[in-house]
């Protein structure tokens, strides 16, 4: 599955996802938790401790997973993202 932008991260609890800044992975895992301005969410990468990120820190959530719901930013390439 091609990886694709989530802009709505009230959206991502148990989702399987990566989290990017600035086009380059940071962290991947599951969704343990998230605000509910989605504004934070804690991300449980395999056998490490958790993490929080935040979107004003210009952390972009990537699916791994498709799920009915998502809020998918479609665009031609990852520079152009702008939703």
């Amino acid at each position: 599955m091609k990886l694709r932008r989530v802009t709505d991260w009230t959206l991502l609890v148990g989702a399987s996802i990566e989290i990017r800044q600035q086009g380059h992975s940071v962290c991947s895992g599951h969704v343990d938790a998230v605000t509910d301005d989605g504004s934070i969410l804690w991300l449980q990468p395999d056998a490490e401790n958790r993490r929080l990120f935040e979107k004003a820190e210009f952390y972009e959530a990537w699916a791994t997973e498709d799920r009915t719901g998502f809020h998918y930013c479609v665009t031609k390439n990852l520079s152009s993202a702008a939703c």
